[in-house]
Parts: structure tokens; C-alpha cells; sequence
């Protein structure tokens, strides 16, 4: 009997049903917590261990603690495959800002390769705790594990060796997509960037690629923070990291009538949470908000899909949500969907607005939110052309693959970086600064 068991956990060892793999953090509602996720496709007895390694001249303790895993049998496919998975998820708690932590995961004893993360996270206080300790996130949209996906892929591995930003914000349309071929492209993607998301907490939003199925995989792969609105469903969220409060909201609600009750709950809650943000804005200044729909991009006058993206499904939502983007002194909104890359100026109604000075490359007190679009990381089709009627607002376009990096180095200064997958290198970027909490 004994053999036989050992036979069996031999074999699945070898076919890679009990191996952990697709590992991933993200942060919670809750500050100095960290969720691991993890999936295999056998589950006994799966956990998760950390440790601190480095906190200053603080001694850190030898022995890991470990943490049993809560597990989710997921039907990927449809009822015809019955391809399932099983997703584990932990938690890290009680982790001290200025310590970096190792960690393994596991099931049925057999462990993962060793990754280390920064125990710095969200604070929900009205405080954050180090003014001068820059915030530097990597945002995105539209990434895929294609070939093009690995040139991006490539790039922020690169960078998380200096480990120069603290996580990851995914606009939306995500792997191209998580349900195709009943789950496996899904679960390639993840494979792919694990080597970066099981370092860095990887935030993500719906983008329209996720509505299979009532959004079944993007429900069940990711743990978004919840709170009283979303229902655990990781729709809309907000964090605060540092001087900046980001807002995460699922733009797809606004196009189908099917979703008009969410649509209201999430609008409700958008203001509810601008409000609280602006209540605090003399010790955390600095609002940005990602979407996946872009409410400004220029329109490409012979190009039927990037008219739609520009002009029409814009025409939706802004009526909803750019009046409480403006009266909130929203800084900064960053969008995915269209894919290319342009960098737009202050705008209100459409209309360019003019900030106390402005240049190609810096907004010093801007009047009205600045928008960028940064939705070509990676997709299976082939990146827009950027149009050959640029909107009077632009000012910079580029249909290059990649990805954005936006540091908040103060209350005052904040700094926008786009990269290039392809170039390997930085192809535009923009100083956004004030010396006063909202316009």
C-alpha cells in the first residue's frame, strides 16, 4: 500500500499535478498584509512559509512561520473538458514596512523556489509613514503571453533586479485572453510572469477580455482588496501608497444594460471614496485613477475600431465620470484598451486646460486631470498606429510595445516614465508638480 502511494505522488511529481506554479502576490484591504496565490492541480495539505531576512539592525528570526493555505476547486473549462484547478491562497500578516521577506510555497510538501518581497504596503491611516520615501509603481495595460508579451516580460525582469518599484497596476485584458483554450492560455501567461509577480504585489482591474462567464477567471485567479461595494469581487478598489491614493474601477459596467445596478453601486462608491481621498489631501495629495476604457485618446479618422475606442464608447462614459474626476482634483487618469501609447495635457470638456506653466515635458499646477493611455504591453494583435489626426491635447504618441512607470517622489513631485519593450529603453515622460493639495 505504502508503494503504491509513493508511486502514485511519484507520478504526479513528474506529470506537475502537485507542484505549485502561476505563484502571485497582491496586497488586501487590510495594511501589513500580503496575499500569496498559488495553483496545482492535485491539493493536499498546501502552505505557505515566510520570513523576515533584512530589517535593518533589527535580528531576524531563523525559522519561517508557516500559514495553511485556503484552496478553490476551479472548473477552467467547460462542463464538456471538466478541466479544474485547485487555487490556494495565504496570508502574510504583521509585516514591518522597512523588512524585506523570503517565502516558499507548498503542496503535498513539495516546495517552490525561495522569492523575496518588500513588507511595505498599503496604509489605510491618514498618515503614511515615511514622507520622503519615494512610491514607484509600474503601470500597465493590455499584456498578453504572446511573443510581444516577452518583450515586456523580459524588460521588467530586467528591472525587478534593482527592484526599483514596489508593485505592479494592470489596467485590464489580461494574458488574451485567462478562458481561452479552456484555461491554458490563462495559465501560461501566469506562468510567464511569475518570476516578476511572485516578487511584486500584482494589482489588477477587468479590462473587456475578462467578462467570460460573469468574470469567472478574473474572480477566482486574483484576490483584489474588497470592501463594503465590490462584494469580494475585485471590481473597484483603492489603495494608498504613500503621498498618492490610486483608485482601480471596472469601466466595462458602463457599456452593458445587464450591468446597469453594479454600474450605479461602483459610480456611488467612486464618489464616496474621491470624497474621503480630498478629506486627507493635505497629507496625501496626489489622486490617480486607472481604468481600462480610455476617456480621451485621439481618433483615427479611417480607422473604424480606433474611431469606436476614441470617440464613441468615450462619449459613454464620459458623461458619468469626468465631472467627478474634475471636482475631485483628480490628478492623473490612466487608461488601457486602445493599443498604442499617447500622453495627453490637462483636459476638461474636451478641451485642452492650461496649467500655471506647462512644457512638453511638465504640468506645474495643473487645473484639470492629465491622461494617458498605456495599453500596448502585449497584445495578439498587432499595436495601433498612432493617428494621423492627433487630438489638440496630445503630446506624445507612439505605437511602440510596453509600459509605464510612475514615481511619486513627494508631495510635490511626481514623474511619469513610458518604456519601450522593443527599444529597451525610455521613450517619453513628464513632470507633474504642485504646491497645493488640489486645483
Amino acid at each position: 500500500m505504502h508503494l503504491l502511494i509513493l508511486l502514485i505522488a511519484q507520478a504526479s511529481i513528474s506529470l506537475g499535478l502537485i507542484h505549485p506554479e502561476q505563484i502571485h502576490l497582491s496586497w488586501t484591504s487590510e495594511p501589513n498584509q500580503i496575499r500569496v496565490t498559488w495553483v496545482t492541480y492535485l491539493s493536499a495539505f498546501p502552505k505557505a512559509y515566510y520570513r523576515p531576512i533584512l530589517c535593518g539592525n533589527v535580528p531576524s528570526p531563523s525559522n519561517f512561520t508557516a500559514v495553511a493555505a485556503q484552496s478553490t476547486k476551479f472548473l477552467q473549462g467547460n462542463t464538456t473538458h471538466n478541466h479544474y484547478q485547485f487555487i490556494h491562497t495565504a496570508l502574510f500578516t504583521d509585516l514591518i514596512p522597512a523588512c524585506w521577506y523570503e517565502y516558499q510555497v507548498s503542496n503535498t510538501g513539495v516546495k517552490s523556489k525561495t522569492y523575496i518581497f518588500s513588507g511595505r504596503t498599503p496604509d489605510n491611516s491618514t498618515t503614511f509613514y515615511d514622507v520622503d520615501n519615494a512610491i514607484s509603481m509600474v503601470i500597465l495595460g493590455d499584456w498578453g503571453s504572446g511573443h510581444i508579451g516577452h518583450f515586456t516580460k523580459y524588460l521588467l525582469e530586467e528591472e525587478s533586479k534593482s527592484r526599483n518599484y514596489l508593485g505592479i497596476l494592470h489596467m485590464g485584458d489580461i494574458a488574451y485572453d485567462l478562458d481561452t483554450d479552456n484555461g491554458k492560455i490563462g495559465d501560461d501567461y501566469l506562468n510567464m510572469v511569475e518570476p516578476i509577480v511572485a516578487s511584486f504585489p500584482y494589482m489588477v482591474e477587468p479590462g473587456n477580455h475578462e467578462s467570460f462567464n460573469n468574470y469567472s477567471h478574473y474572480k477566482s485567479r486574483f484576490n483584489m482588496p474588497h470592501n463594503g461595494d465590490n462584494q469580494g469581487t475585485g471590481y473597484f478598489y483603492s489603495l494608498n501608497l504613500g503621498p498618492v491614493h490610486f483608485v482601480l474601477i471596472n469601466s466595462n459596467s458602463y457599456f452593458h444594460s445587464s450591468y446597469q445596478t453594479e454600474a450605479e453601486v461602483q459610480t456611488q462608491w467612486l464618489s464616496n471614496d474621491l470624497a474621503l481621498a480630498n478629506q486627507n489631501r493635505e497629507i496625501r495629495p496626489w489622486i490617480v485613477v486607472l481604468m481600462h476604457h480610455p476617456l480621451y485618446c485621439s481618433q483615427q479618422l479611417n480607422d473604424s475600431s480606433i474611431m469606436d475606442n476614441c470617440a464613441n464608447q468615450p462619449a459613454v462614459i464620459r458623461p458619468i465620470l469626468e465631472d467627478i474626476f474634475y471636482n475631485n482634483s483628480v490628478d492623473l487618469v490612466l487608461q488601457g484598451h486602445v493599443h498604442n501609447y499617447e500622453r495627453d495635457a490637462a483636459i476638461y470638456k474636451n478641451l485642452t486646460v492650461n496649467s500655471e506653466f506647462d512644457s512638453q515635458n511638465m504640468h506645474v499646477n495643473a487645473n484639470a486631470p492629465i491622461y494617458i493611455e498605456s495599453g500596448g504591453a502585449g497584445n495578439y494583435e498587432k499595436n495601433n498606429p498612432v493617428s494621423n489626426t492627433p487630438a489638440p491635447y496630445a503630446r506624445y504618441l507612439s505605437s511602440d510595445y510596453g509600459y509605464g512607470r510612475l514615481t511619486a517622489f513627494n508631495t510635490t513631485h511626481m514623474y511619469w516614465e513610458q518604456f519601450s519593450s522593443q527599444a529597451l529603453t525610455e521613450i517619453d515622460c513628464v513632470w507633474i508638480i504642485k504646491d497645493r493639495p488640489r486645483y
